[in-house]
């Protein structure tokens, strides 16, 4: 009988000394099953996110499921189309776009606003009207979060109703990259029309549609967008090609029958961790109540963590929220929720399946000081079934630091983390 194993990705949950030299959101906050985790099982850094890679939850995902993203690049616009339930053929192009929050002097200033729900529903008509049907399809993630889809019609006439996922073979389409701007942090204190100016040249026609779409939320004022909105292109590519994860990791899968496939899947609501499950082969159901922000049900997503191990060897756990309150360097917030999160969260799964080998880490780095993304080492814990003792003092990024231990990479931790029932049933 397998070791069910549980990884909880807490996006931007690691984050850089601040220079006036208070700890760290996760070094302030309350956390007493995290510490005590650390503390009995196995803790130290990984450097999840590649030499080479943009710092980013579409390299830190994909590296904790076992991908390289600079071998298997997986672009967040596909992913997220993906999990939108949106066609995509091989040919076709897609785009994330954030809504942007601009300041008195229409430069950006939040590079993903707050919204109330109806302003919500009025920016998913104003981004349909502009991109419509059968030349393109959008969809809305939730809040700021849209995906944009450009048709490639010569594919889509060829096959007109193409499966998003297929289990057969298809010939691989090599496209060449397409240009995209940068992600919208880092553009913040420019004018979107200044900061898009090089996508006129590369991508004509988008270029026409989202600056008539910006120059409609420009003019939308309300309590929860003061100075007016935009709308910013990026994460631009193609339908992603991925080894399926059961096949990548077969020879590790069980001790006692180690040529099984690996069956695994995740609990996630934003668009690009469940785009990228889907396109990686792993079940990923919508979850009641999570949300993709501070606000998540944290209760839920442990609960149907937990229904999944009854018939899947690895359970992956997203959740958004740290990332979030980071960008809006929010440091109070981000550590109020990585307390909420050990008690409503972490706590229950440790209780509930004791024999899980439990591994929490996260994706990137996510200052609340400048709000950035950055690609240093993380911390990481393992604790259960398999684990060798290495423990921390703490959860927090100075006390994995000192323990000594560094994996190199996030494919390194997984196999780690998969060599863990190996190592008890060798013992």
């Amino acid at each position: 009988m397998h070791t069910p194993r549980i990884i909880c990705i807490l996006d931007g949950m690691a984050d850089l000394p601040a220079r006036d030299g208070q700890p760290t959101p996760l070094a302030a906050a309350h956390t007493p099953t995290l510490d005590h985790l650390a503390a009995t099982g196995t803790a130290g850094l990984c450097q999840v996110i590649p030499c080479g890679a943009e710092a980013g939850s579409d390299a830190g995902i994909p590296a904790l499921l076992g991908y390289d993203p600079l071998r298997h690049p997986a672009a967040r616009g596909p992913l997220e189309a993906l999990a939108a339930g949106l066609t995509l053929a091989p040919r076709d192009t897609a785009w994330r776009c954030n809504v942007v929050a601009l300041d008195a002097h229409g430069t950006i200033a939040d590079p993903a606003a707050t919204l109330l729900p109806a302003t919500e529903q009025t920016i998913a008509r104003i981004v349909s009207e502009a991109f419509p049907p059968p030349s393109h399809a959008t969809a809305h993630g939730g809040g700021f979060r849209f995906t944009v889809v450009e048709r490639d019609t010569a594919s889509h006439a060829a096959s007109p109703s193409s499966p998003v996922i297929s289990s057969s073979p298809t010939p691989a389409f090599t496209a060449p990259t397409p240009f995209t701007p940068a992600g919208p942090q880092d553009v913040v204190g420019q004018s979107p029309a200044d900061a898009l100016s090089n996508l006129a040249h590369h991508h004509p026609a988008l270029h026409a549609r989202i600056t008539a779409a910006n120059a409609h939320l420009a003019r939308y004022t309300e309590k929860d967008a003061p100075h007016g909105l935009a709308l910013w292109p990026w994460g631009c590519g193609h339908r992603p090609d991925l080894p399926p994860f059961a096949t990548r990791r077969t020879s590790t899968a069980t001790a006692s029958t180690p040529g099984a496939p690996l069956a695994a899947a995740m609990v996630a609501a934003v668009p690009l961790a469940r785009g990228l499950a889907l396109a990686a082969g792993l079940a990923a159901p919508e979850i009641p109540g999570a949300t993709g922000g501070a606000d998540t049900d944290l209760a839920a997503k442990a609960a149907a963590a937990l229904a999944l191990l009854a018939d899947h060897a690895v359970v992956f756990i997203h959740v958004e929220g740290p990332d979030m309150c980071a960008h809006a360097r929010d440091a109070r917030a981000k550590s109020a929720l990585l307390a909420r999160i050990d008690v409503e969260l972490i706590a229950p799964l440790r209780t509930a399946r004791p024999d899980a080998l439990l591994c929490v880490t996260c994706d990137h780095i996510t200052h609340c000081g400048d709000g950035r993304h950055h690609p240093d080492a993380v911390p990481f814990l393992l604790h259960g079934p398999g684990t060798l003792p290495h423990p921390a003092a703490r959860f927090d990024e100075a006390a994995c630091a000192a323990t000594g231990l560094r994996i190199p990479s996030g494919p390194a931790l997984l196999d780690l983390i998969l060599r863990a029932e190996t190592n008890r049933a060798g013992a």
